[in-house]
């Protein structure tokens, strides 16, 4: 169960304080309240999994840059408790004035210190993003509406009137003086401090253009509903508000308020519309006018029967709950007898822990016509630390003329299995070799490599505790040309020296040292996993469905079967301890190729790993060979043809390496009509999904210009949700997919988490305002737009 704390800082009557309080009670967590940081960082945090603050640099400190110090403060006493930090950032600063540039500074530091992020509207994500990218969880959760009790609105008398507190910024002199004849402005509210003088300000103001102004003070919950219930024309004219209780406060009384037209305001209206009444700003007399139509027909300042005034407590409630959660300390979670699922890429968290019992192990060699080497390979098994009884060992005879002669007296079960001789077929060799084995974990061992006595307890631990596991060891290189099997004995027992050690890879050497044995996984890790010393467990070879039989001439199979299994949500790991010894140099080290006839068969291996594995460095950019890195999902409706093509059209103008199927009943008649191979209708193939890196699911047609850099946030965060839809990882998806319903639940009972609360948490996820839904703009004009050379991010 995560464990979540409130740390509300500030006085009881501040709006942050006071919208904090309502998610609080909402989500029911408990709270910590402090009236200043200093006595928040005082608090004793221990006992506590996620510890979220609401942070405005106006309620830290007078100064921006003191504010962050302060916040930073109390960041460190989280951190001190073994605490995660979550934030919902309020009034965040947008625009390039100088006091703007010094708060985005500010609020930088302040978001370095949150694992979870949280603004209340896309309008301060645009904002808020470029400050927050290392966050795990970046949301936007908008403001709750909370419908309240008691009788409905009933307009009366001349009243314009403002909720909140009274400075600067909140729009009161442009109100004054817009304001119709024999009306009055009405502040619901007191000043905020530090702002004391400006009410006589405004009163003076409002003296000089003939208007009346007046202010209530602080109302009580009673006294401010009966106001906010009869207000003539409620307004909320704040023109930089990036996101507005005030607003959301009038909605919840029944009340339609006139708004500046703004970006903020904007989203309201699309999110909810005949919520607000917008009015332009900068537009002489927009504000009299709207004012002057408002007390004309008193019903239009009230909401529509019907209409729904905003998100209500509860779905906002969910919302930061599974933020919060997804914000807990990167942990391993059970999920069954001595098994674990990891977060992202952690096999380090389970450093240090091993299998309840030493794993049953099958090693499969595969073989062909090499007799010297595999009676090395296998006098080197016999010699192995794993225990024997729970080792087995399966010789896969890829079409040899003579079968090799298997030792009668071998320490563990030995099997052989053969296929008839159809060309180099390593991977089918070693499929069926799996196929004839039972251990609960498979490492793959080539038949001319020699493995240390410790090689088979080492490279199997992380896949018997990690399901997801696939574990690559060291392969090592020497010359082992008359070494007899005694003389090997010898050497592995320590009783002789061994042989002199030949050049390793230098390119995988540092690919290992550079992602700290593949901790630093990323998408093209595949690379660096080779057949000769790999293992996984057996569940996660038959998910995968095994090695690709396609290939039939050296090399490339053990990339490709990476590849899908990092797409299927494996975690990558190199065991440098687990070593095992090849007879003969690296191939990039032996005689030259064009010497050799190995520049054919290396061609060959690219061009069917180009073919296969959809790796946009490996291909080059566009989308033309069968299987595509980016899989796009959109279940259209009959008249949708244009935004199709639309959406098609930017997304492959931008040389992204995708496919788009049109799931649904018109989806086929679209495609057909279209007549574009890349559009393609029904359900998408198994081998295509397996393939894919990226899921991309619109809600509705959307500019795919940039859907590159949106699929490269996918990758880097699990899920990313924007207007149009949402792009998940596939690796995201098929590891939630594989553990929901068998982990523990975060209230510790019922049949576990579900998939997207596991894949938030072990993935992360960040909302964006990329792309936009489509919105039915001229086709031509915006065809026109992508023959125009295109921007990259």
């Amino acid at each position: 169960m995560t464990r979540v704390v409130h740390l509300v800082v500030g006085p009881d009557r501040h709006g942050v304080v006071q919208h904090a309080l309502t998610i609080a009670a909402a989500c029911t967590h408990p709270v910590l309240r402090a009236h200043d940081p200093q006595s928040a960082a005082a608090l004793d945090l221990s006992g506590w999994d996620v510890v979220h603050v609401p942070y405005t640099d106006r309620l830290f400190a007078p100064t921006c840059e003191d504010s962050a110090a302060r916040f930073g403060a109390l960041a460190q006493a989280v951190a001190g408790a073994g605490a995660m930090l979550s934030v919902t950032l309020h009034d965040v600063p947008a625009g390039d004035a100088e006091l703007q540039r010094r708060r985005r500074a500010a609020y930088a530091i302040v978001t370095r210190h949150a694992r979870g992020i949280v603004v209340n509207s896309r309008h301060e994500l645009r904002s808020a993003a470029p400050l927050a990218e290392n966050a795990h969880s970046l949301r936007v959760v908008p403001l709750p509406v909370v419908v309240a009790d008691g009788p409905p609105a009933d307009p009366s008398g001349r009243d314009v009137a403002v909720l909140g507190f009274v400075y600067p910024d909140r729009g009161y002199e442009h109100t004054i003086g817009e304001l119709p004849p024999a009306s009055r402005l009405l502040a619901l509210g007191g000043p905020a401090d530090g702002h004391e003088e400006l009410p006589h300000q405004l009163a003076a103001e409002a003296r000089r253009c003939g208007r009346e102004w007046s202010m209530t003070g602080y109302l009580a919950t009673a006294e401010l509903g009966d106001a906010l219930r009869t207000a003539a024309v409620p307004v909320a004219p704040n023109r930089r508000v990036s996101a507005s209780g005030s607003i959301a406060t009038w909605l919840g009384y029944g009340r339609r308020p006139l708004v500046p037209r703004a970006g903020y305001t904007e989203e309201i209206d699309a999110g909810w519309p005949g919520t607000v009444t917008i009015y332009d700003a900068d537009e002489p007399g927009a504000l009299r006018r709207a004012i002057e139509a408002a007390l004309a027909d008193p019903a239009s300042t009230l909401l529509p029967t019907g209409a729904a005034a905003g998100p209500g407590l509860a779905e906002i409630a969910s919302s930061y709950g599974a933020h919060l959660h997804s914000c807990a300390a990167p942990a391993p979670l059970p999920v069954g007898h001595g098994a674990f699922a990891v977060p992202g890429n952690r096999w380090d968290l389970l450093a240090g822990v091993h299998p309840v019992q030493p794993p049953r192990v099958s090693v499969v060699v595969p073989y062909y016509e090499a007799p010297r080497e595999l009676d090395r390979a296998l006098a080197a098994l016999a010699l192995q630390t794993h225990p024997h009884e729970r080792l087995q060992v399966v010789v896969a005879d890829d079409g040899s003329r003579q079968p090799p002669r298997l030792p009668a007296d071998a320490p563990f079960d030995l099997r052989l299995v053969r296929q008839d001789d159809r060309g180099f077929r390593a991977a089918a060799a070693r499929n069926l070799g799996a196929a004839a084995s039972d251990g609960e974990v498979v490492l793959f061992l080539d038949g001319d490599t020699v493995p240390e006595p410790d090689y088979v307890a080492r490279l199997s631990r992380l896949p018997a505790m990690v399901p997801d596991c696939v574990v690559v060891g060291r392969r090592r290189h020497a010359d082992l040309s008359g070494w007899t099997v005694a003389r090997l004995r010898d050497w592995l027992t320590g009783h002789a020296n061994g042989p002199a050690a030949l050049t390793e890879p230098r390119w995988l050497r540092e690919a290992y040292a550079g992602s700290r044995n593949l901790l630093d996984a990323d998408a093209r890790s595949y690379r660096h996993m080779i057949s000769a010393v790999l293992g996984m467990h057996r569940d996660l070879f038959g998910e995968l469905d095994g090695f690709c039989e396609q290939f039939d001439s050296y090399g490339g199979e053990d990339w490709e079967l990476a590849h899908r299994a990092y797409c299927a949500g494996a975690v990558f790991a190199h065991v440098p301890e687990a070593v095992a010894w090849h007879h003969g140099g690296d191939w990039a080290l032996r005689t030259a190729a064009s010497e050799t006839g190995e520049a054919a068969a290396k061609n060959a291996e690219t061009l069917m790993l180009a073919r296969l594995l959809p790796d946009p460095q490996l291909r080059g950019p566009g989308q033309w060979l069968p299987y595509a890195s980016i899989m796009v999902i959109l279940c259209p409706d009959a008249d949708d043809a244009a935004a199709v093509l639309f959406a098609a059209r930017t997304a492959f103008v931008a040389d992204a390496d995708c496919g788009l199927w049109l799931a649904g009943p018109h989806g086929a008649d679209i495609s057909a009509a279209l007549g574009d191979p890349r559009i393609r209708a029904g359900a998408v193939p198994p081998d295509v999904l397996a393939r894919a890196s990226v899921l991309v699911e619109l809600d509705r047609a959307a500019d795919l210009s940039e859907l590159g850099a949106l699929a490269a946030l996918a990758m880097r965060y699990g899920e990313v949700s924007f207007p149009a839809g949402r792009a998940r990882s596939a690796r995201a998806v098929r590891r939630a997919l594989r553990w929901a319903g068998k982990t523990p639940e975060p209230g510790g009972q019922g049949t576990g988490q579900a998939r997207g609360a596991l894949a938030e948490l072990w993935f992360g996820r960040h909302d964006t305002l990329y792309p936009e839904p489509w919105r039915g703009t001229d086709l031509a004009n915006c065809l026109g737009r992508l023959a125009q050379p295109q921007r990259r991010s």
